[in-house]
């Protein structure tokens, strides 16, 4: 399983709309956003469409317009942001319920399937730990983020 750079690009999205609000700033245009994270701006639309889609952001149009959180950065985990753009979280197609396993169809009876399965929990599980607003806080040293990863 690989997070994509477009997931990449949408979590530092996040994180910019975060920090922006912190100081006050509650609406971004796509324009800044893109450029804040070094992306086309066209590339930064799809991106934010796809947030806006998860209720992660809302858009206000207009000259003021742009965009916002719309959700606590609090609460939202790193885990969710990456859904939001990729999809669920499957280190192996076989735990995708759609995918017939032709090694082994009983996949309640395939060892690695649940070795996979285990390896998933634990991934998903700490990328649940991390929150948008615990990445953007300066107040926590680097050795403190990564130990809610651990």
């Amino acid at each position: 399983m690989k997070i994509t750079q477009e997931a990449d690009y949408a979590l530092r999205m996040m994180c910019l709309l975060t920090k922006q609000s912190a100081a006050g700033v509650f609406t971004v245009g796509a324009a800044t956003l893109a450029e804040g994270v070094a992306v086309p701006t066209r590339f930064g639309l799809k991106i934010l469409h796809k947030l806006s889609q998860a209720e992660l952001v809302k858009t206000s149009r207009g000259a003021a317009g742009g965009y916002s959180l719309n959700t606590d950065p609090e609460t939202l985990t790193v885990r969710r942001v990456i859904e939001a753009i990729d999809g669920p979280i499957e280190i192996n197609r076989c735990l995708s319920d759609t995918h017939a396993c032709l090694n082994n169809p009983n996949k309640d009876c395939c060892r690695l399937h649940h070795v996979f399965e285990e390896l998933n929990n634990h991934l998903t599980e700490r990328l649940d730990r991390l929150t948008v607003a615990m990445v953007v806080d300066d107040r926590i040293g680097l050795g403190d983020l990564l130990c809610r990863v651990r």
